[in-house]
């Protein structure tokens, strides 16, 4: 292995000698076998054969640094020998992370407990092969990779944010991890500093990649002629929580051998009240309201703003039981902009509520659902034909019998008013609040048991979503 420039799980065993291990095939060789299993821990690790084991260890999810992870690993040998066979345990790679007792001792077709510390400092890529070699035999009896991973934490302390700078090599790539907690409205990196053509790319836990194919092949910094992709800063809305991983690289043909590079990471989030809320109106009314705004996370620039056209909207709690199904009338206007529907919030966490949006004109047609393994659903239609739709709310699964749940359904119509925002971009550092004025302007009025629903919105300077709060209308 190279280990003063790649980790064990960079290059698995390095370079083969090609005509040492041919000699060793031609000799008829007929390996022992040997199966291993070990508790792991990923974003997907849960979908494996048997959920959260693995051949070898992998953390890549609530590792803290500074601490001593202990794995245990099940041995099994099951050919070879009759009696027991004892194996040399040796690591390759990083070597002062992993340690274990010098032996293990295999019977035939029976499990054996083995323990692994493996000791992490800070964030980081913690990566060895464990080598399993009898002396009697050529070669290695068995083996496993093992990684573990330390992410960067956005805290108060590092105001949510974190910076890290350094050097990458023509052609190389580095790797950097970040835990993005749920519930994160915007995950922000910037690259500055360059002076090669460097580029980051952005994996989300899952492993699958934040840039489109065609953005990631040119979003170097400094930027290309004809390249539309930012690659100083870009922004992820809503990201999957967990930890991210960011790469570094820098280009085959960077005009430079050794590239400098500063990478920037932090979480935005705001919280956002109005004052007042809900509001009270009638009809022809002009009513003003106070936005204020408090920045939950790392320092962004940006403002707040009104959502613009009100909308009228059906809100309650509700209560359905196992198996059992609700309907909910919506009547949309012409001129509508849009349909929302959503459902959540059940007082039963374990409950499997899905929602279903028919168009009824004159038949019932299915034009939206939304149904996965829980209660938060949502389904959405822009500019929805006017007619009769109809909600279905289904109880696939209520262990607790029966369960309550928030309803929210809403036509947007420019007929009902709007609501205003009036403020700027300004830089609004971590834990700062700001206040901006706006006007509620009620047009029309909703149906009978409805009320008028709109919103005001934090948005950077990038026009992300960093927080939201809708506005309730009563009108009188």
């Amino acid at each position: 292995l190279d280990k003063d420039r790649f980790e064990a799980y960079d290059q698995g065993n390095g370079l083969i000698k090609v005509q040492s291990a041919w000699n060793m095939l031609r000799k008829n060789l007929k390996p022992v076998e040997i199966s291993a299993s070990v508790p792991v821990k990923t974003a997907l690790s849960s979908f494996l054969i048997t959920p959260n084991v693995g051949i070898g260890i992998y953390e890549r999810e609530g590792v803290a640094a500074n601490s001593t992870l202990v794995r245990e690993f099940t041995f099994k040998r099951t050919s070879g020998a009759a009696g027991s066979i004892t194996y040399n345990v040796k690591f390759v790679g990083d070597v002062s992370s992993y340690s274990a007792p010098a032996k293990v001792t295999l019977p035939l077709n029976q499990e054996v407990k083995f323990k692994v510390n493996v000791k992490v400092g800070g964030p980081g890529t913690y990566s060895a092969i464990m080598n399993l070699e009898d002396t009697k035999t050529a070669g290695v009896d068995f083996q496993t990779m093992n990684t573990v991973i330390v992410a960067n934490q956005f805290t108060a302390a590092n105001n949510f944010s974190s910076t890290t700078t350094g050097t990458v090599g023509r052609n190389q790539t580095l790797h950097f991890f970040y835990n993005i907690p749920a519930g994160t409205p915007a995950f922000k990196v910037s690259l500055t500093g360059t002076t090669g053509q460097v580029r980051f790319m952005r994996f989300d836990p899952y492993g699958l990649p934040a840039e489109a194919e065609q953005t990631s092949s040119s979003c170097y910094v400094p930027a290309q002629p004809g390249n539309t992709c930012n690659g100083t800063t870009r922004t992820v809305s809503n990201p999957l929580p967990g930890v991210w991983e960011l790469a570094v690289d820098a280009r085959r043909t960077s005009d430079t051998a050794v590239s400098n590079f500063t990478l920037s990471a932090s979480i935005l989030g705001a919280n956002v009240s109005v004052s007042p809320n809900p509001v009270s109106a009638t009809v022809g009314s002009v009513t003003p309201i106070n936005v204020t705004a408090t920045n939950l996370y790392g320092a962004f620039t940006g403002r707040i703003v009104g959502t613009g056209a009100l909308g009228s909207a059906k809100r309650s709690v509700e209560t359905i039981a196992n198996l059992q199904q609700k309907q909910y009338q919506i009547n949309v206007a012409a001129g509508s902009t849009s349909l929302r529907v959503t459902i959540g919030g059940p007082s039963d966490p374990a409950a499997d509520l899905d929602l279903f949006l028919y168009r009824c004109a004159p038949g019932c047609v299915l034009v939206g659902q939304s149904a996965d393994g829980d209660s938060e659903e949502s389904v959405t239609l822009n500019n929805p034909v006017a007619a009769t739709y109809i909600a279905l709310v289904d109880g696939y699964s209520v262990p607790a019998g029966t369960t309550t749940f928030n309803y929210v359904d809403v036509f947007v119509n420019p007929a009902f008013g709007s609501v205003a925002v009036t403020d700027a971009n300004a830089l609004h550092a971590s834990g700062s609040s700001w206040t901006a004025p706006g006007t509620v302007t009620v047009n029309a009025a909703p149906a009978a048991g409805r009320v008028l629903l709109g919103g005001v919105q934090v948005r950077t300077d990038e026009n992300v979503l960093v927080g939201a709060s809708d506005v309730v209308v009563n009108v009188n």
